[in-house]
């Protein structure tokens, strides 16, 4: 094989790990915006669903308000 042709197949070799490289890191920060995305969405949905705690603070503040008025009637 001539030296031509050598440095050619080298130089083509690299381009395509340059691109494949480039691709891959594009991917990673996809994947990385995701799981940010996935992480802040799952603990939305976790305050949200947890109907018990909500419950529990609204029962707490009608206790709260009950007693101020008690207080504020003395």
């Amino acid at each position: 094989m001539e030296p031509r042709d050598r440095l050619r197949l080298l130089s083509l070799e690299m381009e395509m790990q340059r691109a494949w490289l480039a691709a891959y890191l594009d991917e990673g920060e996809v994947r990385a915006a995701r799981r940010r995305r996935n992480v802040i969405w799952r603990l939305v949905m976790h305050v949200v669903r947890a109907r018990s705690l909500w419950f529990a603070a609204f029962g707490a503040a009608a206790e709260w308000w009950r007693r101020r008025k008690i207080r504020a009637a003395f």
